[in-house]
């Protein structure tokens, strides 16, 4: 069989077999005032909600969610492992294969990320494609980020992209 045959064999199992999973595991983010301060900085934001002094009690802004969901994605999904033709099998072959590719944010009924939390992502596999003209896998991860309080911080879908070669 061509390595173009069995990656599209291997893209059908996965598309069917991923979907609804629970991903094992979990990714862990301590949650440093210095750190929420630069990011925050790092995209022009001066408002001192986001860069006050600690003693203010300042909270993450939205964009620090790219430090957990980042985590989480390549934490998570190099551990992935299937049963294929009763062979246990990585869901990624080379973890230097997977692309970031996006993120869709909610933060409804979510709590803010302050300094001194302790963040845990967990996911779950949404849908899964594969585009064809350069057999790349899509995959989406409904993760769901709580703090140490099993408060929600955020949920977001996060697409990984997984290249040729790497499924």
């Amino acid at each position: 069989m061509s390595s173009i045959e069995e990656m599209k064999k291997n893209a059908e199992f996965l598309i069917e077999k991923l979907p609804g999973m629970e991903i094992p595991g979990s990714a862990k983010l301590s949650v440093r005032y210095r750190n929420l301060v630069n990011f925050a900085k790092c995209f022009g934001i001066t408002h001192p909600k986001y860069v006050g002094t600690e003693e203010e009690g300042i909270v993450a802004c939205h964009a620090y969610a790219n430090a957990y969901t980042i985590k989480s994605l390549y934490t998570l999904v190099p551990g992935v492992k299937l049963v294929q033709k009763g062979e246990e099998r990585m869901l990624v072959k080379n973890p230097r294969m997977i692309l970031h590719a996006g993120n869709i944010y909610n933060w409804e009924g979510c709590v803010d990320v302050k300094p001194g939390d302790k963040l845990v992502g967990t996911a779950k596999f949404g849908k899964v494609w594969l585009v064809e003209a350069n057999m790349m896998l899509f995959a989406e991860l409904i993760t769901t980020i709580k703090n140490q309080n099993n408060e929600t911080v955020c949920n977001v879908v996060v697409t990984a992209g997984i290249r040729k070669g790497g499924y």
